[in-house]
């Protein structure tokens, strides 16, 4: 099965960054000198993915104007004699198709919605990525995780997948956590527990939003009611349903999961991509031992 096309969604209003993000889209903060979310358009770009259909605000340029060419930037470097400078950017608006569809402030809120907005782009698909634009997954080594969830969607003959990390007993009660069966060497979703009261997780899998969809949730979502405790339209909802009908395989990832989503997050993303890069690590190493020494 050949996917090509993923769908990002960057239409919150980032409120645990306030007030940053009161001017600044949450997923164009820095992880070092790139925005959060050029990590998880780069990961799709190694799996082989051609089209990647942006859910934006109606009040969002930023993003866009990340993914177009800047002529004017150019034009500036050339004149300078530091075109070199421009290599850092001149792939980024050639490297895929890219789709820009607002979300009205008027649309219900929640994490289907943006699934269901790109209906159009994605109905004729075998299947599709979706992904948030505020977590990635990071391999140190340079490979791609889209690239091995998708050959776990393919290897298993799903419907659906969603990717699941496992976390500590402690903290199991602020996640959504997977119900699990075990079948031919794959562990399938059967359903998702949201924050679980302390003692009553059914497994140590927390959801984390990376998913692969057929056309077929479409109807699942059009026929969807809003979550009653929220009035939002949530993307979990529909996975649960569609893993009554379907299979749902899991997909563990090898890579780091960095959640840039709140401001420790973030700060912790930075890190780990830091310590990545050998010469940064070193005066990375050198700064920690000075604001914190030992005693």
């Amino acid at each position: 099965m050949k996917i090509s096309k993923a769908v990002i969604t960057s239409a919150g209003f980032g409120t645990r960054f306030l007030p940053i993000t009161k001017t600044i889209q949450k997923e164009m903060l820095p992880i070092l000198n790139r925005p959060l979310v050029d990590y998880v358009v780069e990961d799709c770009i190694k799996a082989g993915i051609t089209d990647i259909i942006f859910i934006i605000s109606e009040h969002n340029s930023q993003l866009v104007h990340f993914y177009r060419e800047n002529k004017r930037l150019y034009e500036y470097l050339k004149r300078m004699n530091k075109l070199d400078q421009y290599e850092s950017v001149s792939h980024l608006h050639t490297q895929a198709n890219y789709t820009f569809i607002k979300q009205d402030d008027s649309e219900t809120y929640g994490t289907a919605t943006p699934v269901k907005l790109a209906k159009e782009q994605l109905k004729d698909e075998e299947a599709f990525l979706v992904f948030m634009g505020d977590d990635f997954i990071f391999n140190a080594d340079g490979s791609s995780e889209t690239k091995r969830m998708i050959e776990t969607f393919t290897q298993s003959n799903a419907a659906g997948l969603a990717t699941c990390i496992e976390r500590p007993k402690s903290i199991l009660h602020k996640y959504g956590i997977a119900k699990i069966k075990e079948k031919n060497h794959f562990t399938y979703l059967s359903g998702l527990v949201e924050k679980p009261a302390p003692g009553s997780a059914p497994s140590n899998l927390a959801n984390i939003s990376k998913y692969i969809f057929t056309p077929a949730i479409f109807e699942i979502i059009e026929k969807q009611t809003v979550n009653p405790g929220s009035g939002e339209l949530y993307i979990t909802d529909s996975i649960t349903q569609l893993a009554q009908q379907a299979p749902v395989v899991i997909h563990t990832p090898a890579g780091e999961y960095l959640d840039g989503g709140y401001v420790l997050g973030w700060l912790k993303a930075n890190l780990m991509v830091a310590r990545s890069q050998p010469e940064l690590a070193r005066e990375l190493q050198e700064l920690i031992t000075e604001l914190f020494p030992s005693n």
